[in-house]
């Protein structure tokens, strides 16, 4: 087993990281080895040639500095790897100056125009769909609405990310707690309450999904009209597609990202503490949920007002 499959199995067992991270430091590590083709791989873990890859990233990969970061942290914990292991005597990458990046706000859809979508878009509470349909076409258009829907909705209404909707089982749901049970990273269990809402939009989905799956080949609460488990790319087609369906109150990007940085901003303004929302979205530390603080001026002037000693307060007349 070569160093870098090595550490690739050690992130996987011992660190918990989800398939995907680990898709991306193998492929960031390979980068690197490609680079230097077939020079010693210690020999190159140096000062002067992880600059000189950095260069290459910036200048002719032209790759933007969050992207040129990515690959730096990446290299860092391979080289802490290799000090543990004793392989290298000390990690040159912490001598490495990072490029500056500037802080993107996160982009969120308006309050408004979700609870507009949930309340006034539901073709299955309306009865607008025949579930008792006989052609193959049919009934797979007609599932793959319905499970458009639950996607938008769930992602919406619980703030999970795309691999955590993904992971659903049925038996994650808990209606008669209204909990979801929801698996992130690190493996670390967390418990996300449903709205009543959320709770008739999945029901109906589950009554679309007995009438028009004909096979259930996975334990997954959503599922492909196949019968199998969803991927990355379908639930990201879903979204743009139900999202795009909607016209001009859902214009830009249209991502599950999106829907979770939507929920995120919109308890933010209701008053939610961001310790609470750090909960609900999984976070492993409080830095990654304060973006939100940005994006939400008009909740941070309230709190400022209601705790500000002197916000509010007349200045007393003089006599």
């Amino acid at each position: 087993m070569s160093l870098i499959d090595a550490y690739i199995d050690y992130i996987g067992r011992q660190k918990r990281y989800s398939e995907r991270t680990r898709q991306v430091y193998s492929a960031v590590l390979k980068e690197f080895c490609d680079f230097y083709k077939d020079e010693n791989l210690l020999e190159m873990l140096q000062l002067q040639t992880l600059r000189a890859y950095q260069v290459h990233l910036l200048e002719e990969r032209k790759l933007n500095a969050r992207s040129v970061n990515l690959h730096i942290s990446v290299l860092s914990g391979f080289c802490s790897y290799l000090l543990r292991q004793g392989h290298i005597k000390s990690n040159p990458v912490k001598l490495l100056t990072r490029p500056r990046q500037a802080k993107r706000l996160p982009v969120f859809y308006k309050e408004d125009a979700m609870q507009h979508y949930l309340q006034s878009d539901n073709a299955l509470a309306r009865g607008d769909f025949n579930l008792d349909l006989e052609t193959e076409e049919e009934r797979r258009d007609t599932y793959w609405l319905c499970l458009r829907r639950i996607i938008v909705c769930l992602l919406y209404s619980t703030g999970i990310r795309r691999a955590e909707l993904i992971g659903l089982r049925r038996k994650d749901l808990d209606f008669s707690r209204a909990k979801i049970h929801v698996l992130g990273k690190g493996d670390k269990m967390r418990e996300i309450p449903l709205v009543p809402q959320c709770i008739q939009e999945i029901s109906l989905y589950l009554q679309a999904r007995e009438k028009l799956v004909r096979e259930v080949k996975s334990d997954s609460l959503l599922l492909r009209y196949s019968g199998e488990s969803l991927y990355p790319v379908l639930v990201d087609r879903a979204v743009k597609e139900e999202l795009g369906a909607q016209g001009k109150e859902f214009s830009g990007r249209k991502s599950p990202h999106v829907l979770r940085h939507s929920l995120a901003t919109g308890l933010l303004e209701q008053g939610a503490e961001l310790n609470s929302i750090k909960e609900v979205l999984g976070h492993a530390n409080l830095a990654a949920t304060q973006v939100y603080t940005h994006s939400s001026p008009a909740q941070l002037k309230k709190i400022y007002q209601a705790a500000h000693p002197r916000a509010g307060k007349k200045t007393p007349e003089k006599q």
